[in-house]
This record gives structure tokens, C-alpha cells and sequence, in this order.
């Protein structure tokens, strides 16, 4: 599969996804609304529930307008207007022709009548009310949270979900709930009271608490989970940073909602609450950024991390050092840096998922899941709209998202691991015959060693025990002719001078078998260098009575050119030529000819002869230092045995090949491969 392949599906998966995501929030939204569909909604503070059952219709959602006295507590209150519910205060008709302000205190009242007779026990729900209440139910009250005042002063704020239980007299009730708010940004009632009997509320309660046990619990455990796998690999900073954005939204759901952490420790006060919840919010921003950050470093610069760091130190200096009420009338700074961090989470992961960083689509889609839910959080509690909590379950999608992303990992990992350790099998099953291969080479490379050694010293002793020889004749006396003597210094010259061509062929060789030797290629037409060759050795061959002939047969022959180091080059031919003169006897003939290889872009050289020839045993060895026997001794310059393992050197170091045959009809033909450089344009041929 192609990598464009790959990335379309990606991004339909992707699309499919965050398409479901969105769904599922929507239905949450309907969840919250729907219950409404078909429920008595109040009218002008009355709610009637004539022909009603909550046994076969449920419970009911105490929405629409109930009687409101703005400024004044039940006893005091003359009802003169209506308000919404559910709805904050700030923004709502005050009657007067302004707006109701956020900070303040007033009463609620909605008469329920023709309740159903099927039950008389009846019991509410009350969501969490900002910030003190009183609720009573015809004149008695049922239940409270803090104490609601007229001023500041007087007013205790507390938030806590609550249920109340009454028992009605007759057909109808009268419900007054007396509201106060001094201490927070906005007052009223955001989400419905919920009327119903006292099974379907406990069912109602407790399924709320549930599904945040559940949640609470599964983000606390994947975040202990992450510090885990940090304290067994503390380079990996990603698993703390994912670690706290879990723990963080865990601890912040604890505080909101049910308000679990309060229940479990009372002394946390409403005022610590609330800046624990503000803390919590803006912590959560910062470590899910900065883990997405790590995750996909080199898509989003660390001074961005920087500055989201910094802001957040201010925020939580806010939170802790200004009155909770100033720091929450802040909230859009708090909601700004929250939305800042997501939209760059967004940002690094689609530049990541362009790039094809491993993971990408998976991220992506994960944080757009949850950045729905915190945008969500964001319209509800600015009652913009209604909408249960849903960021604990976009983290959970995130969760899970990440888990498909390890899992992918682990996978890739483990297919890697599988085919490494198939390789190493295969290896293992070759280890013996390599080892073979090896211990035959080196033990090849060994007797080649000792070989040299053997012919280096015998070369090397045999004219040196001759010039010995000569030196002590000529010390004792024992030469004393003075032409005796001539001769005799003559062969020690004679003798000298082969030492010198040795050792200077043995250099050449190692030079040459290391690939340190100097060369000067240069580029050289085929034909004109074969015409070289033809007049540097045509009188030569004229004198010995061999028939000479240098040709270039095939098509576009003369446009090949080949770059050459042509002195030595030169010697590998003159090395070739001799050693065929050598062989052939008086009227024999020598011919090098040159045409196009067998592959491409390559030219063949073959130096031909219809002398002594070849045994088929030498061939194999006959480019090895030092090789002789009764035939090939000949076919060596100077009779050393090096230069046809020169000759072979220097081919190769032209990246080319050389190779020795015998000719059906006599002889021995020598046949060198070069590449072809490039072919002459006809211009250049003019």
C-alpha cells in the first residue's frame, strides 16, 4: 500500500470517527433536552399534570417559566414577573426594561397541580444552584444548601446536588426556592429540577453517581497507570504528561458535579472548590498540550510550551490570590487559554498527520473528540446551551484512541521482532557454512602467504647468493683477468638490476591490491589508442618474424571511448604482448583485436597468439603472485611471476576484468573488459 494510500484512509477513518463523535454528543444534547419532548412544561409558574403518570411516563423536568420576585426573600415576595428555567440570571428581563446582573438573591415559585393520585410521596431532584438555597414545599422546607441571604454578608455559598423527599396533600403543591448569589460570576439555575416518585429519583441519583464512579475511577487508574510506566522509564516524559491530564480531568469532575471529592472530605470548603475546579481546568489544558507537544516534537516549537506554561502560572496565581469572585468574573481568560492550547493541539497533530508521522490520524482524531466535549463545557456554563458534563467522556475517547495508537505500536513492534528474529534463524542456519567459507579462505589465504614467502625468498636468494658469490671471487683474487672481471661485474649489474624490478613490482602490486596507487585517468578514443599500440610494437614483431595486426571490428566501434591510466594501462598490454611473443615461435602470429562486449556500455580487448598455449590447470591460477610451471613461467615480464597479477590489478582498478583462455585451434587468448566511458559525437571524430 502506497503512503498516499495509506494517508486517505487515515483521513476517512479520521472523518468517520470525529462524524460519530459528534453524534454522540448530539444524542448527549438530546439526552439532556429530550426528556422534555412530551413532558407538561411550565406556563406562567403553573405545572399541570392532569392525565400524567410518572409510573408509565417517567419523571418530569421542572422547565419553563416559573413566578419570580427579583430582590426579596419568600416571605416579602409578590411575584410580579416570570423567568426561565433553566437559565442564569444575567442577561434575563428584569421587568424594568434592563437586565437582571449576576450577583443577587430573589424567589422561585411553581404550583404543581392535578398530580397523579397514584402516588403522594413524591421527590426532586436539584442539580447544583448558584450558590445558596432554600427550597419549600407548601410553606415547609425540605431542603437546603449553605444559606441563602440579602447580602453578602448574610449569604453561606455551598453547591452540592441534593434530593428531597414530601408528601403532598391533595392534587397540588406549591414549591418556593429562595436563591442567593454573592460569591461567583453568574447565579440561577443552569440545569432542571427534576420531579418524580421517590424509586425514579434514587434511580436517577444513583445513575449519575455511577457513571461518574466509572469514569472517575477509570481515569484515575490509566493515570496511575502512565506514572507506572514513567518509574520504570523516566525518559519517557510523555506517560506523566498523559498521567496528569487524566488525573487532572479525574480530580476536576470530583469537585463539578456530583461533587464527590466534597462528600468524601467535608472540609473543603465551597470557596476551595471552586479554585480547585478552576486549577484543575487550566492544569488539564496545559499537560495534554505539552503531552501531544513531546509526542510530535519537531511539528510545534518548545517555546510554545514555554509561553503556555507561564500563562498558566498566571492563571493559577489569579485563582489563588484573587477573591473567588474576581477570578471567576476571569473566566473568559481561563476559556481562552483553553481554547489557544486546543486549537494548537489540533494544529501539530494535522501538520504531524500531513508529514505521516506514525499515530497521527489516531491522535487527531482523539483530540477532536475531546475538544468537543471542552468546547461543549465551555457553551454550558456560559449558558450558551444546554449539555450534560461531557469531558470526562472525551477524555475516555481519547483514551481509547490512544489505546488503538499502543496497540499499533506493540503490533508494528512485534512484526518488526518477528521478522528479526526469522532473519537471525536464517543466519544461525547460515553461521556454519559461512564459518566453513571462512576457515577455508583464511586457510586458502594462509598457504598464499607462505607461498609468497617461499617465492619472494627464492627470488630474492638466488641472485643474491650469486652476486655473494662473484663479491668473495673477486676479494680472493680468484677473477684476476681484467675481462673476467669486466664480465663478472657486469652479471652482478645484470642481476642488481632484476632485484630492483622485483621489488619495485612487489611495491606496485601492494599499492595496486590496496587501491592506493596513484592513477591519471584520462578519456581516450578505443581506436586511437589501439593505433598506438600497432607502432610502438609493429618493428619489433617485423624483426622476430611474427605477423602483427591491431584492429576494432563491430558497429559504432570508433566513437568508444574509455578513461584510462594509459601508462599502465600500457604496461598491462606490454605485459601481454611479450609474454605472447614469448610463446609464439618465428612465423606465428599476435593479433589484438577490439569490438563491442556482451553487455552494455562495455568493450572488450583480446590479445590472441597461436604459440605454446595454456594447460587447462593453469588457468585457475595463473593471475596468483609468483605462479609458474613449465608453460606459464613465460607468461610473466622478467620471468617473476608478478605480472600478470599486476595486469589483473590495474584492470580492476579501472573496474574492469581480465581473464585468461585457451584457443581451440592453439594458443592462448587474453581477453580484457572495460567499461565505455562514452561513445565520440561525429563532430568530435572530424
Amino acid at each position: 500500500m502506497s503512503a498516499n494510500q495509506t494517508r486517505r484512509r487515515q483521513g476517512a477513518l479520521f472523518v468517520f470517527v470525529f462524524v460519530m463523535a459528534l453524534a454522540g454528543l448530539s444524542g448527549g444534547f438530546a439526552l439532556g433536552e429530550g426528556g422534555q419532548r412530551g413532558k407538561p412544561a411550565a406556563k406562567d409558574g403553573i405545572v399541570d399534570l392532569n392525565g400524567y403518570s410518572f409510573q408509565k411516563d417517567g419523571t418530569v423536568p421542572l422547565e419553563g417559566e416559573w413566578r419570580f420576585a427579583w430582590g426579596s426573600l419568600r416571605q416579602a415576595a409578590d411575584f410580579d414577573r416570570t423567568i426561565r428555567v433553566p437559565g442564569i440570571w444575567s442577561g434575563q428581563p428584569d421587568g424594568l426594561g434592563g437586565r437582571l446582573p449576576s450577583q443577587g438573591y430573589g424567589t422561585y415559585r411553581l404550583e404543581l397541580r392535578n398530580l397523579p393520585s397514584e402516588s403522594r410521596m413524591l421527590a426532586i431532584r436539584l442539580p447544583n444552584l448558584s450558590t445558596a438555597y432554600a427550597l419549600y414545599v407548601d410553606g415547609a422546607l425540605v431542603g437546603s444548601k449553605g444559606v441563602p441571604g440579602e447580602a453578602k454578608a448574610s449569604t453561606t455559598p455551598y453547591q452540592m446536588p441534593d434530593t428531597v423527599f414530601f408528601q403532598t396533600v391533595g392534587d397540588s403543591a406549591t414549591l418556593v426556592l429562595e436563591l442567593a448569589n454573592f460569591h461567583h460570576r453568574t447565579g440561577g439555575i443552569r440545569s432542571a429540577l427534576v420531579l418524580g416518585t421517590p424509586e425514579q429519583i434514587k434511580r436517577l441519583a444513583f445513575g449519575h453517581e455511577a457513571r461518574e464512579f466509572v469514569v472517575l475511577g477509570c481515569l484515575l487508574m490509566i493515570g496511575i497507570y502512565h506514572i507506572g510506566l514513567y518509574a520504570l522509564r523516566r525518559k519517557e516524559l510523555d506517560n506523566l504528561l498523559f498521567a496528569m491530564l487524566c488525573i487532572c480531568v479525574a480530580l476536576r469532575m470530583s469537585v463539578i458535579g456530583e461533587g464527590l471529592l466534597p462528600r468524601l472530605v467535608p472540609e473543603i470548603t465551597w470557596t476551595a472548590a471552586g479554585r480547585l475546579e478552576y486549577s484543575f481546568f487550566v492544569l488539564s489544558a496545559l499537560s495534554g498540550y505539552a503531552y501531544f507537544r513531546r509526542t510530535y516534537s519537531k511539528e510545534i516549537t518548545r517555546r510554545w510550551t514555554i509561553a503556555a506554561s507561564a500563562a498558566a502560572a498566571v492563571l493559577l496565581a489569579l485563582t489563588w490570590g484573587l477573591p473567588l469572585l474576581a477570578s471567576s468574573s476571569l473566566i473568559v481568560l481561563y476559556q481562552a487559554f483553553v481554547v489557544v492550547l486546543s486549537a494548537a493541539s489540533l494544529y501539530l497533530l494535522i501538520v504531524a498527520l500531513i508529514r505521516g508521522r506514525e499515530g497521527a490520524a489516531l491522535s487527531l482524531i482523539g483530540v477532536a473528540g475531546l475538544v468537543g466535549t471542552v468546547l461543549s463545557d465551555i457553551f454550558f456554563y456560559n449558558g450558551w446551551w444546554r449539555a450534560p458534563d461531557m469531558v470526562p467522556f472525551g477524555l475516555l475517547f481519547l483514551v481509547v484512541m490512544n489505546s488503538f495508537l499502543i496497540s499499533l505500536r506493540f503490533s508494528r513492534t512485534f512484526a518488526k521482532a518477528e521478522k528479526l528474529s526469522a532473519e537471525l534463524r536464517r543466519w544461525n542456519g547460515q553461521l556454519e557454512e559461512r564459518i566453513a567459507e571462512r576457515t577455508e579462505a583464511l586457510h586458502a589465504a594462509e598457504q598464499s602467504r607462505r607461498r609468497l614467502v617461499s617465492n619472494i625468498s627464492h627470488d630474492l636468494r638466488t641472485p643474491m647468493t650469486l652476486i655473494q658469490g662473484y663479491l668473495e671471487a673477486l676479494r680472493d683474487g680468484v677473477i684476476s683477468d681484467p675481462q673476467q672481471r669486466e664480465a663478472v661485474i657486469g652479471a652482478m649489474l645484470k642481476k642488481a638490476e632484476g632485484l630492483n624490478e622485483l621489488v619495485g613490482d612487489l611495491f606496485d602490486l601492494s599499492m595496486l591490491e590496496a587501491r592506493q596507487a596513484q592513477m591519471s585517468y584520462e578519456l581516450v578514443p578505443l581506436t586511437a589508442w589501439l593505433e598506438r599500440i600497432a607502432d610502438n610494437y609493429g618493428m619489433e614483431m617485423v624483426t622476430k618474424g611474427i605477423a602483427f595486426e591491431c584492429r576494432a571490428d563491430g558497429p559504432g566501434i570508433e566513437t568508444v571511448c574509455l578513461e584510462l591510466d594509459e601508462r599502465r594501462m600500457d604496461r598491462v598490454m606490454s605485459n601481454l604482448i611479450y609474454n605472447a611473443i614469448q610463446a609464439t615461435p618465428r612465423g606465428g602470429e599476435i593479433r589484438i583485436e577490439a569490438r563491442r562486449g556482451a553487455r552494455p556500455f562495455e568493450a572488450e580487448i583480446a590479445v590472441l597468439d597461436n604459440g605454446a598455449g595454456l594447460l587447462p590447470e593453469d588457468l585457475p591460477k595463473l593471475f596468483e603472485r609468483f605462479y609458474k610451471n613449465d608453460k606459464a613461467k613465460n607468461y610473466s615480464s622478467g620471468g617473476s611471476g608478478l605480472g600478470l597479477a599486476i595486469a589483473r590489478e590495474i584492470v580492476e582498478t579501472h573496474g574492469g576484468r581480465i581473464e585468461a583462455r585457451i584457443r581451440p585451434e592453439g594458443g592462448s587468448a587474453f581477453m580484457i573488459t572495460l567499461p565505455i566511458v562514452k561513445r565520440m559525437k561525429e563532430e568530435d571524430t572530424q
